[in-house]
């Protein structure tokens, strides 16, 4: 499938010469004007270089050594490269040289225009604006090699990892006889000359002849015992050997590791590629190394007409990646159709004639993508690798094998053909009649459609006349109702006013009904103001007569408060001269206490100060009596010692100060008595016994009178501070006495005041007494205060209704008058408003027959019948093409029947020659090829498939980012299918981690160490899915795979992605019915937790000298519990449940691969399973398969305090592990270690959730199958 190139426009251009290009081309022609005359134009490629010193443009052409014809039959297709600087008035050429044909002309860096180079001087031609403008917006090409090369320098941590399993020494071996098979794709060798332990080495490496630079191929197997060697042949030598032209210099072979160490080659020369600019997609590099990359928008949304049956999510993750312009990811969780996804994808792109490349890490998943496509014949598919790693569906699309597979296809479908011949005459005369009467009913329904058209035309112009009619009556119907909504307004606001005006009337006539006519009114108003005079005078003396009582009794209140303070001021005199004379603390506060002398601050410190030296005097005699007791001894010692004892005194007081110890009174009695002892005991008493005991004395005495110094202290400033206290009291009583003093003056004029007021009380009340001579007076001050306020009120009413019956009368007469008017107007506007809607009646009824007659006529004009002539002038048009088409075909069907015949007879008997031709047709029409990624960079390969239109790379998550580079490289569109909550990819026959640790104890580097661990957990599926923008991504949310109870234990694993994970399945019960009845498993079980206790002998356990680690503990259970699934699995079949032939599939998997090893032997050497199909592995390895039955030996088991889950801890390997089985998964593991022991709290929710599932599902169970709750 050719490349369709546009046609470049050329463009002219000055082309300026320097010294140096000139001595360029001189090599290669006479001078640059008969150089750039041997085309009139050439399509070179332009890329930026970094700008000259002088600031100006640089620039480097390539000239295109394939369409530029001429040049390239001149210098034999080598490549013309031309450095430039770009100047207003042309290109400078500043150099010129030829280099070899294997520089690639084509970067995404550089581009492409057809130049006509103008040499003439002094010609006005110039640079071309837009020539120059394209130029500034190419990106400066070293820059960005730059960029990719520091970017891609830390993926060499994956190159390194190879490298270092790579290194094997290359073996030789003689050989004496030399046999291929049939096709020429295996040899095999007899050899000799291998040592023991170099057999096994030799499987998997490549073979050569001595003396020979071509490979032979991958040696597939080794036979120790016949000392054989088959090796798998490249297509070169397969072909050789068909030509007989393999001729080996010498009898020995060489097995060496050339294909790994290629393979590492091929991954350099994929970031050499990108480095220079090589890939199909000029935005990979960004995609690659930016953490947001900016991804072109997709220009419209493609509809499309799906294949297979899709769900909602992948039809959105198809529309998608057909949609996009570059790149676009899906994000496909365990069993939810990725293979349907890329299915459809591929039929998609054939159908828009768009070559596809479907790449994966590994064979196996190629050929799962490319499974469902086998069937549809638009689909050419190649299938590009090793035969021996091809699957048996994809072999047939092999390069050998598309030849045969294409011949027997085509024949099968021309006997198919050739079966129809007889009956296809016959059928195509009942066509061509049918087609006949088809076209005459067309052709009449023409007729009656033209007939309807001229009465649709006529009901057109009916319908204008209508409608003009209609809209006068409406524009009528409108005035008639403005003016009746107005007549209506108006009687709204007259009849309101009419009710409003009557109810007033009413309201003003019943008041004057309810009340006394104003004669009354004033009368009671006269009598009322008496009785208030009257009763107000009673108040006022009731008042006079209860204020002269209250002032007697204050008066005589006062003159007793005078005469205590008088006795109180006398007693203070005569105390205030006796308190010089108190001596106690206990007197002084009586004092206080009695005659409410405040304390005060100042005398409540110093009081609680004497107090607290009165408690510390408290030992004062008894050191005066220790002291006198103390003198006597050292006296007596000092008479026996005579003048040695001053000796001693001088050394004691000699002593620091600080070197003394304190005693306590009972001490220093102890230690006279401690002496006294010892004088009583002994008889002779010698003065050098008595030295220490008078130093003892004499520390003690120190000690004794620096006490007494301190209490003779404390009793001095306790008769200060209890002088102090009486100055303080004696200052605070006659503070007292001058308040006395003061209080006494207050109360002499508060007596004179109170005495006058009386007098003035007295007068006023006789006064009123008089004026009351004759009335009695028998109530109290408050019941007259009361009678008082009752009359006042009453007055008030009285007086305000005398007001309003006087101003109600004319008001009365006003409202009857409005009254009598507004009824008048009512009625008048009734009679008009009813006139109104007379006549508004009568334009509706004339309305409503014209809307009559116009949906009469709509219905007519509604009526396409133009577009209904124009489907009978199509249909007619096409009916008459097919049966002119059907005659023709009659009259060709001899001559297709004999083609078709002698096509049939050409491939049957097509020879060799036919089916290569056959092949290399195939080959260059493929549409769809599948590869590894690694096979993708083969040197044959690239050749043949240098770019694709689209890129489908499966499986991302388990490619290293090198292996996923070289497919990338191809497509200028690249579509990403994977699910970054999976493993990611395995080294070798290791884990990352695994790799990882031997890599780090090797290393001395730490730099390199830290790097390494970084670098092998990036994931570049996961950053481009979280980054990438909606339109760019798609995650397939509907699992096809599990059971739904198995499908909730990874469900949290997805939980944080825009779309949730669902089950598929319609009834995952009867859809995944395993049918097995046995002691572990029953049928409704599809969900088991096998629960290992947490001590011996389920504890794990660890090689020696090994890193790996296996449970003996957990083999046993399993042991039990495979045999138990066999037997059940027999008792299926003899309930008919499960045919005969069949083998139920089951995976026994674990984190560890030591454990895997010894489930292996257990199988392999100790059971005899004849009802199960069984596949082993680590989790890791399982990536990408399923099986009925899966098994999860989970191996960590331990109570030590550094126990920890090691592999187990990563989210990712649980979401394998838990996601590989159809029907039933049983965990065979501790829950207290993985849910309580594991040292990352993450893990340990994990694992809890995990446990809650189980739980849910009741599938608990101990080490011996026992339900547990």
């Amino acid at each position: 499938m050719g490349q369709v190139v546009a046609k470049i426009e050329t463009v002219r251009t000055n082309l300026i010469m320097t010294n140096k290009a000139r001595e360029g081309i001189l090599a290669w022609s006479k001078d640059e004007h008969a150089f750039f005359h041997i085309q009139k134009s050439f399509l070179v490629h332009i890329e930026r270089m970094s700008n000259s010193a002088q600031g100006e443009t640089a620039i480097t052409i390539y000239f295109d050594n394939v369409a530029n014809t001429n040049l390239a039959e001149k210098l034999d297709s080598q490549v013309v490269v031309m450095n430039c600087i770009v100047k207003y008035e042309g290109l400078l050429a500043t150099n010129f040289r030829v280099i070899s044909s294997r520089v690639p002309v084509r970067t995404n860096r550089r581009f492409a225009t057809q130049l006509e180079f103008v040499t003439a001087p002094k010609n006005t031609v110039g640079l071309p604006i837009e020539l120059h403008s394209k130029i500034r917006q190419l990106p400066i090409a070293e820059e960005r090699s730059e960029y990719v090369r520091k970017r891609i320098s830390s993926w060499e941590g994956y190159l390194k990892i190879q490298e270092r399993d790579a290194t094997i020494e290359d073996m030789t071996a003689s050989f004496s006889k030399l046999s291929v098979n049939e096709d020429f794709s295996r040899m095999t060798l007899n050899c000799s000359g291998l040592k023991d332990n170099e057999w096994n080495k030799a499987k998997g490496l490549s073979a050569k002849f001595k003396g020979s630079r071509d490979e032979l191929g991958e040696v597939l197997k080794v036979n120790r015992a016949n000392r054989t060697v088959e090796i798998e042949l490249r297509p070169y030598i397969r072909e050789q050997l068909r030509k007989n032209q393999l001729k080996p210099k010498t009898k020995e072979v060489i097995f060496s590791n050339f294909a790994t160490l290629s393979q590492i080659r091929r991954l350099r020369r994929g970031f050499a590629d990108l480095e220079k600019g090589l890939a199909a997609n000029a935005n990979l590099e960004k995609i690659l190394f930016e953490d947001r990359p900016r991804i072109q928008a997709p220009k419209k949304r493609a509809k499309l007409e799906f294949h297979n049956r899709l769900n909602e999510f992948q039809q959105e993750a198809v529309i998608g990646a057909m949609s996009a312009e570059d790149l676009f990811v899906i994000q496909g969780p365990p069993g939810t159709g990725k293979t349907t996804v890329i299915s459809e994808i591929c039929q998609q792109n054939a159908k828009a004639g768009l070559r596809t490349l479907v790449a994966s890490q590994s064979n196996l998943a190629v050929d799962n993508a490319l499974s469902r496509l086998l069937s549809n014949k638009d689909i050419r598919i190649l299938r590009f690798g090793r035969t021996e790693s091809i699957e048996e569906e994809g072999k047939k699309f092999i390069e050998e094998n598309v030849a045969e597979y294409w011949r027997e296809q085509t024949l099968q479908d021309i006997e198919q053909e050739l079966t129809l011949h007889a009956s296809q005459e016959s059928e195509l005369t009942a066509t061509l009649e049918k087609c006949e009467e088809e076209l005459q009913k067309f052709k009449a329904q023409l007729i009656f459609i033209k007939e309807k058209i001229v009465e649709q035309q006529q009901a057109k112009l009916d319908y204008e006349v209508i409608t003009n009619e209609i809209q006068k009556l409406k524009k009528m119907l409108g005035i008639y109702r403005r003016e009746l909504r107005d007549l209506e307004e108006h009687f709204g606001e007259v009849a309101n006013k009419y009710e409003h005006v009557l109810l007033k009337v009413e309201e003003l006539e019943r008041f004057i009904e309810a009340n006394e006519s104003s004669e009354k009114l004033l009368e009671r108003t006269n009598r009322l103001a008496d009785e208030i005079g009257l009763t107000r005078n009673q108040l006022l003396y009731r008042q006079a007569e209860e204020e002269l009582n209250a002032v007697n009794e204050e008066l005589n209140n006062s003159r007793k408060e005078y005469m205590t303070w008088q006795k109180n001021i006398l007693e203070l005199h005569q105390l205030q001269h006796e308190l010089k004379d108190f001596t106690k603390v206990d007197e002084l506060t009586d004092f206080m206490q009695q005659y409410d002398i405040p304390m005060g601050f100042i005398i409540e410190r110093q009081i609680n100060a004497l107090e607290k030296i009165k408690n510390q005097m408290v030992s004062y005699h008894d050191w005066m009596a220790v002291n006198n007791k103390l003198k006597a001894a050292i006296d007596y010692v000092e008479k026996q010692m005579g003048q040695a004892s001053q000796i001693i005194l001088q050394q004691v007081n000699a002593r620091p100060e600080d070197s003394y110890s304190s005693y306590s009174i009972r001490e220093v009695h102890e230690a006279i008595d401690y002496m006294k002892q010892f004088l009583i005991t002994q008889k002779v008493v010698n003065p050098v016994q008595l030295k220490p005991h008078l130093e003892r004395l004499y520390l003690r005495r120190k000690f004794v009178w620096e006490q007494g110094t301190i209490l003779q202290q404390l009793k001095q400033e306790a008769v200060r501070l209890f002088e102090m206290i009486k100055r303080e009291v004696i200052k605070q009583t006659t503070e007292v006495l001058a308040n006395a003093q003061q209080k006494k003056s207050t109360l002499t004029n508060k007596g004179m005041l109170l005495k006058d007021k009386q007098t003035q009380l007295q007068k006023r009340y006789e006064q009123l007494k008089l004026s009351l001579s004759d009335v009695p007076i028998s109530s109290h001050s408050e019941q007259l205060t009361a009678i008082l306020h009752k009359l006042e009120i009453e007055e008030q009413h009285v007086k305000s209704t005398y007001q309003a019956v006087l101003q109600t009368i004319p008001q009365l007469e006003q409202m009857q008058q409005q009254h009598q008017k507004l009824m008048e107007e009512r009625t008048s506007l009734a009679s008009d408003i009813e006139e109104k809607k007379l006549a508004i009646q009568e334009i509706n009824s004339q309305g409503l027959q014209q809307e009559k007659d116009l949906k009469a006529l709509e219905e007519i004009l509604d009526q396409d019948y133009e577009d209904q002539q124009l489907q009978a002038d199509y249909a007619i048009k096409k009916l008459t093409e097919k049966k002119t088409k059907l005659q023709h075909n009659k009259a060709q069907l001899p001559i297709k029947q004999a083609l078709q015949k002698q096509w049939y007879t050409l491939l049957q008997e097509a020879n060799e020659h036919d089916l290569d031709e056959i092949r290399k047709m195939y080959v260059r029409h493929a549409n769809v090829i599948g590869t590894t990624c690694v096979a993708s960079a083969r040197k044959e390969f690239m050749d043949n498939y240098p770019t694709f239109d689209v890129v489908i790379i499966d499986e991302v998550s388990k490619a290293t980012p090198p292996e996923l580079l070289l497919p990338m490289l191809k497509g200028k569109k690249i579509i990403l299918v994977g699910d970054h909550h999976q493993l990611p990819p395995l080294v070798g026959d290791d884990t990352l981690e695994e790799t990882l640790k031997a890599i780090i104890e090797e290393s001395d580097a730490l730099e390199e160490s830290a790097e390494l661990k970084k670098l092998l957990k990036e994931s570049l599926f996961e950053r481009l899915f979280k980054n990438l923008p909606r339109d760019n991504k798609q995650m397939l949310a509907i699992q096809y795979r599990m059971h739904e109870d198995i499908m909730k234990t990874i469900t949290p694993f997805y939980e944080n992605e825009d779309d949730q994970l669902q089950c598929g399945l319609i009834n995952s019960d009867t859809v995944r019915d395993h049918f097995l009845e046995g002691h572990y498993v029953k049928r409704s079980d599809h969900l088991l937790w096998l629960d290992m206790p947490n001590e011996k002998p389920y504890f794990e356990e660890q090689m020696k000298n090994g890193k790996s680690r296996f449970n003996q503990g957990e083999l046993d259970t399993i042991r039990h519990m495979l045999l138990d699934l066999d037997h059940a699995t027999e008792m299926a079949k003899a309930a008919g449940k499960i045919k005969q032939d069949e083998r139920k599939s089951i995976g026994v998997i674990s984190f560890y691969g030591e454990q895997v090893k010894k489930i292996d032997r257990l199988i392999q050497q100790e059971l005899n399973l004849q009802h199960l199909h069984l596949r082993t592995g680590t989790v890791d390895k399982f990536q990408g398969m399923e099986m009925d039955v899966i098994i999860v030996s989970m191996v960590r088991n331990t109570q030590h305090k550094g126990g920890d889950i090691g592999f187990a801890n990563d989210y990712r390997r649980l979401n394998v592990a838990l996601s590989r089985a159809r029907e039933l998964l049983i965990l065979v593991g501790s829950t207290e270690m993985f849910t309580q022991r594991a040292k990352q709290k993450n893990a340990r929710e994990m694992y809890s959730q995990l446990l809650i599932t189980v739980r849910e599902q009741n599938g608990l169970r101990d080490q011996d199958g026992n339900v547990k709750q």
